[in-house]
């Protein structure tokens, strides 16, 4: 196939991945780029399309600025395990090409049906078919000055198997997560480029009290909802009372019940007042720590990065999360990070 199919089967794809998301949805995934946490939804599909605008740290004859792209595309299977498959690709502005770089199928499992209990270890396992010209930063691992590094496999597409060890834990508005990986190439005898991610996020907004008035519950004399209804912890919705509570799980009050909406949003379009607002911030860290023939390293020869990020629901189907990562070192990019998911 040559480049021009490539590229339009490239932007074929992210069309289309829009057209699709802009049908109805009924959720929304966590705030994060490169960190994952713990939560998996039984039976929630989500369709993520996510873009980076990239000022590389060293630009050459071959690399400029350059737009990469993701689209993703997430089941899960059940309470415990998700699957999802990703597709990538980039177009270089200084030097006006692009190209559809391949896929990426990965699979997630928590090892604890309960939804937060202790550090909530998820095993994660990954299988990437990519061309070696791939640019999006879906994580980071190694050092760029090459020691260690057995020879590259020229024009060779890149056969890589990540593994990650993921801790994850929600206490109240918050969820703390740390993430361990491991790239190893399959077709370099095994060899392993290490990193890490550590995420924190905090909830902003309780939707529940951004409701219009005709949405708005009532409550008796005694507290309890005037429909008959239950206490329900919105950060956490199996979680309910017949009485006002607190939430077993994070700690927070639960509130009164009100007609179902996703995100804490009462159902159909949300309010001009939180349409916008804030509804989570969080912020990034994560970079290489060398490989299994030279671990670590001087941390100029590392990509690191720090990440803040905000994220908004500006209905009750549709999440935006926007970042911007900032290089720490000489070898590491800026990137300008855009993500908008939808789930079905």
């Amino acid at each position: 196939m040559d480049l021009k199919r490539l590229v339009s089967l490239y932007l074929l794809i992210c069309c289309v991945g829009f057209l699709i998301s802009c049908a109805p949805a009924l959720a929304g995934n966590d705030i994060y780029f490169v960190t994952y946490n713990h939560h998996i939804e039984k039976g929630e599909m989500e369709l993520m399309i996510m873009t980076d605008l990239t000022e590389p740290a060293e630009r050459t004859g071959e690399v400029g600025s350059y737009l990469s792209s993701m689209l993703e595309l997430e089941y899960g299977v059940t309470e415990q395990y998700a699957t999802e498959l990703m597709l990538e690709g980039f177009f270089d502005f200084t030097h006006g090409f692009g190209k559809f770089t391949g896929f990426r199928w990965e699979n997630r499992y928590r090892l604890h049906k309960e939804k937060n209990r202790g550090l909530n270890p998820v095993l994660y396992m990954e299988y990437e078919d990519l061309d070696p010209e791939t640019r999006f930063k879906m994580e980071v691992s190694g050092r760029e000055d090459g020691k260690g590094e057995p020879a590259e496999l020229e024009g060779k597409r890149e056969r890589i198997l990540e593994t990650r060890l993921i801790l994850s834990r929600d206490k109240g508005p918050y969820n703390y997560a740390f993430n361990w990986i491991n790239e190893t190439d399959t077709r370099r005898r095994g060899f392993t480029e290490f990193g890490y991610a550590i995420g924190m996020r905090r909830t902003l907004t309780d939707h529940h009290h951004e409701m219009s008035e005709g949405h708005r519950h009532t409550e008796n004399a005694e507290g309890l909802p005037e429909s008959g209804g239950m206490f329900r912890c919105s950060m956490h919705q199996d979680e309910t009372s017949p009485t006002p509570a607190k939430c077993p799980d994070c700690g927070m009050d639960m509130v009164a019940d009100q007609p179902a909406g996703r995100h804490g949003l009462p159902p159909g379009s949300p309010t001009r007042s939180s349409r916008w607002k804030p509804a989570a911030i969080g912020i990034e860290m994560y970079g290489g720590l060398g490989n299994n023939h030279a671990f670590s390293g001087p941390f100029k020869v590392q990509q690191h990065y720090i990440q803040p990020i905000i994220m908004f629901h500006p209905r009750e189907n549709m999440m935006i999360h926007l970042g911007a990562a900032i290089g720490l070192t000489p070898v590491s990019d800026d990137l300008i990070r855009v993500g908008v998911g939808f789930e079905f």
